[in-house]
């Protein structure tokens, strides 16, 4: 950078006094002396020096009151802040920056433990990145505005940090590289491993959001904002272990308020912001929660703290959320916030402010609901509250939807709900449980039903959810729940039957006699219903449901007709053809030949129609004294006796139907 140029346009011309430690130090008595130097042209400096905002409120109101005309859109509570938030400060031109505590012991135990974990978190849908492709990570290539992290280190001139922190007022400032093991050659795994969480931190942070969370250096043109036409611009993030403005302002990072959209050297003379790992601790979650925190100041964001005589500058949240312009190192779900938590000292429109500098990002659904396949799997964001987004899923059998988020890091609770027409077929919306500082349980939802036998088609909606009452700790409505999600559906086909078959098929009967015949088929669940799909049955006779042919036919003939048997879904059809022959009817004369005693004697008694199978037998009378019935119908013997005999004979066909007819047998001697 051009150092001159920044001499004459950077906003401010100093910071705290070397040495200042932001964090512990005590309340001015008097405003800092003036440092000699060059003041910025244009400025108009109302301080002397830069300074904490509640000292200049204290000793000296009327410059204040320049002051809240001036941070008027980006810190319009700038009074009421002042007097409760020591880490606000106000630059010589009076512009409002933070300078922001350090980690507690506490936090510091913590971020320790935590050291190496949850790289990537089991029940999400992350999958971990190699570790040498951890510098060209990137949330979203080709968006207009970018957030780099910057881990490389590097060399700072003409910009308001060289005439605030250098060694040397207005001298370049050598930041070096992010570090655990000192070794500033090279990234070992354990260093790219928390860069990437700090990167998986920030990238769902602001997923909601038409920005580049990167890794790899986009160049300046994607940083700089030459003028107000210029649409392509961002903030790079330093992070560093510490360095000459570490060691000054004792803080855990530094960024100005408001200074994302600014334009030209009013934009890129307030570059880089910073996150110091010697304040944060070299935990990525932390880094990565401090890193989304300052770039918010750069959005126009203020602090989350609570109000009240014990109020503090910075809500650390209730198991299991805290917000992210609080402090949320400790909890597993941070989330963007509108003050809707107990005693909240700040209601800005977290989103409604990032998304002034940076749109949000189009919606997946914007053209109607997106189909979703069997063992198919679509990733998605819900963008903010009232983003709905609706999937259609056809299927048949037992159906498994499944959204997981993206990342080891969520901002997203989950609310999954099925629904066909105005029905709600299922929901899930687990409890959201703390685990541990870097995660929790219930941010994910997962739904199983089992669909008609024919299948059907249902509408999926993912949307985020809240928990609890807002005035409770530890609750959170769906604001701030927004974020990246993969949804995947699983289908196990129901196990169906055989097809149903029916055979070709015949039954026969005569005129008058009772037909009965059960038609029989196969396949299916074994359970049918019967209808004639087609073709006639004879006058008289009817198919049941159960497939029971029945009746007395009227008339002879052959008839065919169509069986249709179903079994559940399925169904199938057979030929069946049904032969009706004529009555039953006796074939011989009631007078039959005479007989003589002592000859042998021998008459069949003959039948026509019927059903063949006939059954005889002598229903009264008697056969003349030597004679005899068979089964057959013939009578037989040799007559011992001359005589004249009457009786009555009756033949039964296979049907069941039954004649009789009285026969008359004279005798000679």
């Amino acid at each position: 950078m051009n150092l001159r140029r920044y001499v004459s346009l950077t906003l401010a011309a100093a910071l705290a006094a070397a040495g200042a430690a932001l964090a512990v130090a005590p309340t001015s008595t008097a405003l800092p002396a003036a440092r000699s130097g060059i003041v910025p042209a244009g400025c108009g400096p109302v301080v002397t020096q830069a300074a904490r905002a509640a000292d200049v409120a204290r000793l000296s109101p009327s410059l204040f009151r320049t002051a809240i005309q001036r941070n008027a859109t980006t810190v319009p509570d700038l009074e009421t802040r002042a007097a409760t938030d020591p880490t606000l400060w106000l630059d010589r031109c009076a512009r409002a920056y933070y300078a922001e505590k350090v980690a507690t012991p506490a936090q510091v135990a913590l971020a320790e433990e935590g050291m190496g974990a949850v790289a990537s978190a089991p029940g999400t849908a992350f999958s971990s990145v190699p570790l040498d492709q951890t510098l060209t990570l990137n949330s979203k290539p080709g968006s207009n505005r970018t957030i780099y992290l910057d881990f490389t280190g590097g060399t700072v001139t003409g910009t308001i940090w060289n005439y605030s922190y250098g060694e040397v007022y207005g001298a370049p400032i050598v930041w070096e590289p992010y570090s655990i093991d000192g070794d500033l050659s090279t990234f070992s795994d354990a260093e790219l491993t928390e860069m990437q969480k700090v990167w998986q931190v920030v990238a769902e942070d602001y997923a909601p959001f038409d920005v580049n969370v990167t890794t790899q250096y986009p160049g300046e043109a994607a940083i700089q904002r030459t003028s107000s036409a210029d649409a392509a611009y961002g903030t790079r993030v330093a992070i560093t272990n510490g360095g000459p403005i570490r060691d000054k302002c004792r803080c855990g990072g530094i960024a100005y308020v408001g200074s994302f959209d600014d334009v030209g050297t009013s934009h890129d003379g307030l570059q880089p912001i910073w996150v110091f790992s010697n304040g944060t601790t070299k935990n990525g979650k932390y880094v990565g929660e401090a890193a989304a925190h300052e770039a918010g100041h750069t959005l126009g964001l203020n602090h989350d703290g609570t109000s009240g005589v014990d109020g503090v500058e910075y809500y650390s949240g209730s198991d299991p959320w805290a917000p992210i312009m609080g402090s949320s190192y400790t909890q597993p779900l941070s989330q963007w916030s509108h003050g809707q938590y107990p005693r909240a000292n700040n209601a800005e429109d977290d989103v409604a402010k990032i998304a002034a500098m940076t749109p949000f990002r189009t919606d997946e659904d914007k053209s109607g609901p997106v189909p979703l396949a069997n063992g198919q799997s679509l990733d998605g964001i819900v963008s903010r509250s009232t983003d709905t987004d609706s999937y259609t899923v056809t299927a048949a059998g037992t159906v498994t939807i499944t959204v997981d988020n993206a990342g080891p890091f969520p901002d997203l609770d989950v609310l999954l709900k099925v629904t066909k027409g105005s029905s709600v077929v299922a929901t899930s919306n687990p409890p959201t449980v703390r685990l541990s500082a870097y995660q929790a349980s219930g941010t994910n939802a997962s739904v199983t039903f089992t669909t008609p036998a024919a299948g059907a088609t249902y509408k999926v909606t993912v949307q985020g959810a809240g928990q609890g009452i807002r005035t409770s700790p530890g609750s959170y409505t769906n604001y701030g729940s927004l974020g990246a999600y993969r949804i995947s559906l699983g289908v196990t086909p129901p196990v169906l039957p055989p097809p149903v078959t029916v055979a070709a098929q015949s039954a026969s009967g005569s005129v008058g006699a009772a037909l009965s015949q059960q038609l029989v088929a196969g396949g299916g669940t074994g359970a049918y219903t019967w209808t004639k799909a087609a073709g006639t049955l004879p006058s008289g006779v009817s198919l049941s449901k159960t497939g029971l042919l029945s009746g007395k036919p009227y008339k002879a003939g052959t008839y065919t007709f169509t069986a249709k048997a179903t079994s559940g879904a399925q169904s199938g059809t057979g030929s069946v053809t049904i032969t009706v022959g004529p009555a039953l009817a006796w074939g011989t004369a009631a007078t039959l030949p005479k007989g003589k005693v002592g000859t042998p004697y021998a008459v069949s008694i003959a039948v026509t129609g019927g059903t063949p199978g006939y059954t005889w037998a002598l229903a009264s009378g008697k056969l003349p004294q030597g004679l005899s019935l068979s089964s057959g119908g013939t009578i037989s013997g040799t007559p011992t006796k001359s005589g004249y005999a009457s009786f009555t004979l009756k033949v039964t066909d296979a049907s069941g139907k039954v004649i009789s007819r009285t026969f008359y047998l004279s005798v000679g001697a």
